[in-house]
């Protein structure tokens, strides 16, 4: 049985994804924005050590993509989205996967790392994942100058703030959110490792339901984490003064009456 844990307006569970979605009212959620596994090591034959396998495990892989895509369509409200991370050895999974549910891909984000990450002998070495964007009927984009390549510094080992092996950018998904959702809304991130998307969810002003199978995941880097930027929130909130007194908050002096807005300000592009 999945465990629920209530983090102000997130709502966490440790559980198997397609248990967990399979209780979610239907057109409950804005947007599904998730970073699924992409499948390294899935081989059932040939060598065990290789990161991927045959056309076999792909096919094999696709079907179980293809289940959990199905229930989060079946959560997204008419004008919702899907945000889905991959790789170039995912990305043919994904789309077959897709195209097993009848779901069209609308868009492929390229996010530019702006950094070389490491690679073997016969190959390049990779500095970029992408974003399957598919919407329901009504969806659309409103920012229109929204390009296709997103850029955001990420180093690997020497950017991440958590243990986990695959942790994103806090800046990226509040870029993905940003682009799909408005304020108040829903998000739902059915593969929440390390809560990244629970804490940018957070600094958007939106609600946010996660699910993670992993209960050192779950327990020691996601609730931690949305709990964290739930709290560090308060330390933002509006200090109220009273007529001709002053507050001083971090590094700004405030003038009578002052009210700081508790959301932090979101620059343009990722920070280096």
């Amino acid at each position: 049985m999945a465990e629920k844990v209530v983090i102000g307006n997130a709502e966490l569970w440790q559980g198997d994804c397609l248990e967990v979605m399979a209780e979610l009212p239907p057109m409950s959620v804005d947007a599904v924005i998730t970073d699924p596994p992409y499948m390294i090591g899935a081989i059932s034959t040939g060598d065990a050590s290789a990161k991927a396998g045959g056309w076999a495990d792909m096919e094999n892989s696709a079907w179980w993509y293809a289940e959990w895509l199905k229930l989060a369509r079946r959560s997204l409200k008419q004008d919702g989205f899907a945000c889905v991370f991959g790789n170039w050895r995912s990305l043919p999974t994904l789309l077959y996967a897709f195209s097993k549910v009848k779901w069209q891909v609308d868009s492929l984000m390229i996010w530019d790392k702006e950094w070389i990450g490491p690679a073997g002998p016969r190959q390049l070495r990779p500095t970029y994942e992408v974003v399957l964007f598919a919407g329901m009927p009504d969806a659309k984009i409103d920012n229109r100058s929204a390009s296709d390549i997103y850029r955001c510094r990420w180093m690997a080992g020497n950017s991440k703030t958590t243990a986990h092996a695959a942790e994103k950018p806090v800046d990226v998904m509040r870029h993905l959110i940003r682009l799909t959702t408005n304020a108040g809304d829903t998000v739902l991130d059915c593969f929440m490792g390390s809560g990244t998307t629970g804490e940018a969810a957070h600094l958007e002003g939106r609600r946010f339901i996660g699910i993670e199978r992993e209960h050192e995941y779950f327990h020691g880097i996601a609730v931690p984490r949305v709990t964290g930027a739930q709290a560090q929130e308060q330390m933002f909130a509006a200090p109220k003064v009273g007529a001709g007194d002053t507050a001083v908050q971090g590094d700004m002096l405030l003038p009578a009456n002052a009210e700081l807005s508790g959301r932090r300000p979101y620059p343009d592009d990722c920070p280096t």
